[in-house]
């Protein structure tokens, strides 16, 4: 009778078991976001929040530090569902929806401020029916930074890129942006960049400020030219096939964090003024831009916007138009 007694209870304890493990979703999420950085503390925040906010039921299983593969390979693997979540930049994201650059054009936002605003405030709206095409449900929209110029020589005008072998992402708009300058674009992963500027095949990057600082660059390319020419912005996006078989319950914890992604945005920029001071002061040549200089910079790329509308087609018209509405916005 005893036995009996011990084998029931070993049934129902392991019915439980299975029961409570049924109970519980992981979701694997990949970028290429180093662990230690302001990324990494973010998504690892969030993680925490939705462990918590479902009672233990959702976890996300962070494959950061891009060991899953590149960012474009990630964006491809959600699409088809063999990836629940992608936490990148707009970027790789731009190699298959093109449209998706324009929020990054060169000198597009008249202000830090303006940009903020419709980072969080209108992108939603403007770009999730793009990407709900496409096979991805953004969460939410998170701060990835200003980019600049990492080079191995001086550069403090437009024309001082002529002749630059320059890595670049991915993508029409920067592409032809810095062909326009007189540079050679190369198209480069953030894999591929350092192997290329140690064996000379680069000799300058586009890189935002703070990745490029995290992942070293500073020590190949010492020269910092702050031009601030392009802001990227990201998003945390779940796998359209992901999405359809999770519960309202569990649609609802990943909803929960979308207020999250406005906390990134002080904690980059922040990280942009302290990173670049540090570098300063351990020997990097950090060039901060004159007005005089600064107006030549817009001016470079006064025609870009509108060369690129007409070269990516699609949506491209209709979004800018709404990306420039939602400046308006903000300035009202």
């Amino acid at each position: 009778m005893k036995t009996k007694l011990i084998s029931a209870a070993l049934g129902v304890a392991m019915a439980f078991g299975a029961s409570a493990a049924q109970s519980q979703t992981e979701l694997r999420l990949g970028s290429v976001a180093p662990t230690k950085s302001p990324w990494g503390a973010w998504i690892t925040q969030v993680a925490a929040e939705i462990e918590k906010v479902s009672g233990g039921k959702m976890t996300l299983n962070l494959l950061l530090d891009g060991q899953i593969g590149d960012e474009v390979t990630m964006v491809r693997q959600a699409q088809k569902g063999r990836l629940d979540l992608v936490y990148v930049s707009n970027d790789p994201i731009s190699v298959i929806m093109p449209e998706m650059e324009f929020i990054s054009s060169p000198y597009f936002f008249d202000s830090v401020e303006q940009g903020t605003c419709v980072q969080h405030e209108h992108l939603a709206g403007i770009l999730e029916p793009l990407m709900d095409e496409n096979n991805l449900v953004p969460i939410t929209w998170m701060e990835v930074g200003h980019t600049n110029i990492f080079s191995t020589k001086p550069v403090r005008m437009p024309a001082d890129m002529a002749g630059l072998k320059i890595r670049v992402a991915n993508g029409i708009v920067k592409r032809d942006y810095m062909a326009s300058l007189g540079t050679t674009p190369s198209p480069l992963s953030v894999a591929d960049m350092i192997p290329a500027l140690q064996t000379g095949t680069i000799d300058a990057v586009n890189i935002p400020t703070v990745y490029g600082i995290a992942v070293g660059i500073p020590k190949l390319a010492p020269h910092i030219t702050v031009t601030n020419h392009f802001r990227l912005v990201g998003t945390l996006a779940v796998s359209k096939r992901s999405w359809d078989k999770l519960t309202d319950e569990e649609k609802g914890w990943l909803k929960s964090v979308a207020p999250m992604g406005a906390g990134l945005t002080g904690a980059i920029l922040g990280a942009e003024k302290a990173l670049l001071a540090k570098v300063a002061e351990g020997g990097a040549d950090v060039h901060y831009l004159t007005d005089e200089e600064s107006a030549a910079w817009r001016a470079s790329a006064a025609d870009s916007l509108a060369a690129a509308i007409e070269k990516v087609g699609g949506q491209s018209a209709e979004i800018v138009q709404k990306l420039q509405a939602a400046k308006a916005a903000c300035d009202s």
